[in-house]
């Protein structure tokens, strides 16, 4: 098996770093190696170590190349942070032939109209047309052939910090990796569980991590990208401070007993609770602890509630949950009460092997990378791994920017 039918995707968390190896020359996409280890060297996606940052992505890899016996050369990234911004543009041109007829050639002199992006603003990531405009006639999604004057084009792009990237790129060069692909996690996650159906409806997908939560709204396309930089760590907190206990104690408490509703728990069993000192003298209920994560869901999610209400009409297919904080019990009843609306976990489906990786959303961005990044243009056939419809939009509006970008700039 040569360096081409093998493909490496690296998604680096907050909370851990996680390498996976698929074999892209079966239909199955078998997994081949994973590893998952703690993020060091790095806080709310910034490199603070590039030694430490090293050591913890060295280690994954090499973890990989064991159960595998292949060797790691080439990766795609997945990241997230608070470097992250989402840029909207909008080119326009005139039509300037006697018939009024668009042609390939305007099509790409209004896109790179749009383009480049100052590198103030930083690296363009993800580049996606959200639709062109004849005339102000809206909703056009490939203007060639048509007549009119006036050509517009929106397009939606997603950048991050140039220094930061470069820092992260020199970790890589320095164990002799390149970096092949570099994507904003929260959308790469969507490309991993969304379905055609769903991106055509209109949805929205929620990515629960550890330290940040991110919304992000489809209609045929990503239209609207919302951040809160709270996460699943905030009910560490809550639960550390309301029951006068540890983080280590805290994080049991929210594994083994929290839940987001009191409906069908016993409400009155008793949990023992070590407290600051680490020593067990209080007990709690689990009714308390569902009490607690249920308070400090709605303040959390409360900056999201405008964003939710404004694109409520354009979601009517719903809500679909991912990250690690999509695995917290009674989430889905709790997202659907609160805002009206039908929810759902996002499972990847397409892999094989690895059940406890491929069966979580806590690992959507890390399947999300290795499936837009797929050899081939062509979405793989039903039930061989059929890339989803972001993905399949995701990747070919990328390869007509890059395309684009080569050819005038």
């Amino acid at each position: 098996m040569n360096n081409e039918d093998y493909l490496v995707g690296i998604d680096i968390g907050s909370e851990k770093i996680s390498v996976l190896m698929v074999d892209v020359t079966s239909p199955r996409l078998p997994v081949l190696g994973f590893a998952a280890v703690p993020t060091r060297g790095m806080r709310q996606g910034a490199v603070t170590s590039l030694g430490d940052l090293g050591a913890a992505i060295e280690r994954a890899v090499l973890e990989v190349e064991e159960a595998s016996g292949k060797a790691i050369e080439k990766v795609h990234l997945s990241l997230n942070g608070e470097h992250f911004r989402p840029v909207v543009r909008q080119g326009e041109v005139e039509i300037r032939n006697r018939q009024d007829e668009v042609f390939e050639s305007d099509r790409q002199a209004v896109l790179s109209r749009a383009l480049p992006v100052p590198l103030s603003e930083g690296e363009v990531l993800h580049c996606i047309v959200q639709e062109f405009l004849l005339d102000d006639q809206r909703g056009i999604d490939n203007p060639v052939g048509m007549y009119g004057r006036n050509l517009k084009a929106n397009i939606y792009l997603i950048t991050a910090a140039v220094n930061n990237l470069k820092n992260i790129r020199r970790c890589l060069a320095d164990f002799k990796l390149e970096a092949a692909s570099v994507g904003y996690a929260p959308l790469l996650a969507a490309g991993a569980v969304l379905t055609p159906e769903e991106l055509a409806e209109g949805v929205a997908y929620l990515d629960f991590g550890k330290t940040t939560t991110t919304l992000l709204i489809f209609k045929s396309t990503l239209r609207e990208v919302g951040v809160v930089h709270r996460g699943g760590d905030r009910l560490n907190f809550a639960l550390r401070y309301c029951l006068n206990t540890t983080p280590a104690e805290a994080e049991r408490l929210k594994r083994n007993y929290g839940s987001c509703l009191a409906d069908g728990l016993d409400v009155q069993e008793e949990i023992m609770v070590s407290n600051a000192q680490g020593e067990v003298r209080q007990t709690t209920s689990r009714g308390f602890i569902a009490e607690v994560i249920n308070a400090e869901l709605k303040d959390m999610f409360s900056p999201l509630q405008s964003f939710f209400i404004k694109n409520r009409p354009v979601i009517p297919a719903g809500l679909v949950l991912g990250g690690g904080g999509a695995q917290l019990p009674g989430l889905v009843d709790f997202m659907e009460k609160d805002l009206k609306l039908p929810a759902r976990v996002g499972m990847p489906d397409g892999f094989d092997g690895w059940e406890k990786v491929i069966k979580s959303p806590a690992y959507n961005s890390l399947l999300g990378v290795v499936k837009t990044n797929l050899p081939g243009t062509q979405g793989r056939e039903e039930g061989g791994g059929r890339r989803s419809g972001v993905t399949r939009v995701l990747t070919r509006h990328f390869r007509k920017i890059t395309d684009i970008l080569k050819d005038n700039f």
